[in-house]
């Protein structure tokens, strides 16, 4: 018997999660006993190797400490339907020891002025591209950002004018569409295509839509939410072809270190032509791989001088002590810590796609090669239950928005809505994976029993 199955079979989940604390998912009206549960079942222990190997397994409490992943949907479900929140893109995972350790030692010291310099942080983001993926930087390629966020607005405000366009294959991270709206430009959608059990690039499309107000693509790398990670020729036709019409390609690659068995990352800043590489910014950070979105560190880089200097006129960064402490630490020593969760959540993807196959036949999987999302296909749930004729007159902005509403209310199961992911994204929703087993198996259970029913 598998480790999951041991996990799914073998044990009382629901006693396991109480007893961990996160059965304490509430309203409004639970708030109080939520924070008060959530402070005494969250170790202040840093947690320890046991025979080589981290705890993923245990579910790692994370109600009442501010999380928008656990602490956000109860809001909008205040009669308490809400229990489980698989949508916001963090993991559940206690963090990497050497992490905690690391913002221990500096919080001992009870001084905040101002940073002295940045050079070991950088030094960490040059090691681990060119240890772990192969790309030869240069200090001096790289800027420091408080996010993707940032580093990807200034790049828009740089090389795509007011009244010019950024081209996108859909389904993409909605937070493209916030990007270009703080940057005062427009997105337009070339979607792709589902065959042969992938997302392909439309390449016929993509090419169709290559006019002259589009100024820049945006390439996900791996794709978030469908999870392609696109291969050494996918990354190089579309580098070319933006190179023939006079149009920059930002690569966003957030996701880069979480790549399943079998697949291999390819930084566009590897590809073995020199022009397409020249003509690329890539953005990053392990704020996806070790969980650190809140300490706000990121970074950018381009083999291009003339490429980096346009972006930085319009960047600023403003950056924590505490972030840096913590994503230096992160590259420094995290390295074993991320390669066991890798494995982990590489096992959860397939035990969701055994289970969704074996006891979920109506809704379709879609196996991804990166992220630690999964992008599911509920077109013929949502048909059953009226979705495309209710979300209108429930005030809803599609029918995947009605549709997460009607899960949360039969199942407890919080996803995100696939038409926040541009064209191509009806009937689907994005689920989190980055969480105990333990977890996974009752959120499919709970899942399986609402929509098998209708």
């Amino acid at each position: 018997m598998s480790k999951s199955q041991k996990l799914a079979n073998g044990l009382n989940r629901r006693s396991f999660m109480k007893g961990a604390g996160m059965t304490a998912l509430a309203g409004a009206a639970g708030t109080v006993a939520t924070v008060a549960s959530a402070q005494e079942s969250a170790s202040s222990a840093i947690p320890r190797l046991s025979n080589g190997k981290y705890d993923f397994d245990t579910p790692y409490n994370r109600v009442g400490f501010n999380c928008a992943r656990w602490d956000s949907p109860p809001k909008r479900y205040p009669e308490g339907t809400f229990k489980y929140g698989m949508g916001v893109a963090s993991m559940d995972f206690e963090c990497a020891p050497c992490i905690t350790e690391a913002l221990h030692e500096r919080v001992s010291h009870h001084s905040w002025g101002y940073m002295s310099s940045t050079d070991g942080l950088r030094d960490g983001i040059l090691r681990w591209n060119g240890e772990r993926h192969g790309v030869d930087l240069s200090s001096d390629m790289v800027t420091i950002s408080d996010g993707v966020y940032p580093g990807m607005i200034a790049a828009m405000r740089s090389f795509v004018p007011r009244g010019s366009k950024v081209l996108l294959s859909t389904p993409a991270y909605s937070g493209f569409y916030s990007m270009a709206r703080a940057a005062n430009i427009e997105i337009v959608d070339s979607p792709m295509l589902y065959k042969n059990d992938r997302y392909e690039i439309n390449w016929e499309d993509l090419e169709a839509k290559m006019t002259s107000d589009i100024r820049a693509m945006i390439v996900c790398n791996p794709q978030n939410p469908t999870g392609n990670v696109w291969t050494e020729d996918e990354l190089l036709r579309v580098g070319r072809l933006c190179l023939d019409h006079e149009i920059v390609v930002l690569s966003d690659e957030i996701h880069s270190d979480v790549i399943r068995a079998g697949h291999k990352y390819i930084p566009f800043a590897s590809l073995p032509d020199e022009a397409v590489v020249n003509n690329s910014i890539s953005f990053n950070a392990i704020s996806k791989t070790f969980n650190l979105a809140g300490m706000k560190n990121a970074y950018y880089y381009s083999k291009s001088t003339r490429m980096l200097e346009r972006v930085n006129k319009y960047h600023r960064a403003e950056l924590s002590t505490l972030g840096v402490v913590a994503n230096e630490a992160a590259y420094n020593e995290g390295g074993e810590w991320f390669e066991q969760a890798n494995v982990y959540m590489d096992e959860n993807h397939s035990f969701i796609e055994n289970y969704v196959k074996q006891h979920m036949p109506t809704v379709g999987y879609i196996r991804n090669e990166g992220t630690y999302m999964t992008f599911l296909d509920f077109t013929k749930t949502m048909a059953a239950v009226g979705a495309e004729e209710q979300y209108k007159s429930h005030d809803k902005a599609s029918p995947e928005h009605y549709f997460q509403d009607w899960l949360v209310h039969n199942s407890g199961v919080y996803l995100n809505p696939g038409a926040d992911y541009g064209t191509g994204g009806a009937g689907h929703m994005r689920m989190n994976i980055a969480s105990s087993r333990l977890v996974i198996a009752d959120v499919l259970e709970a899942m399986a029993d609402a929509v098998n029913k209708v």
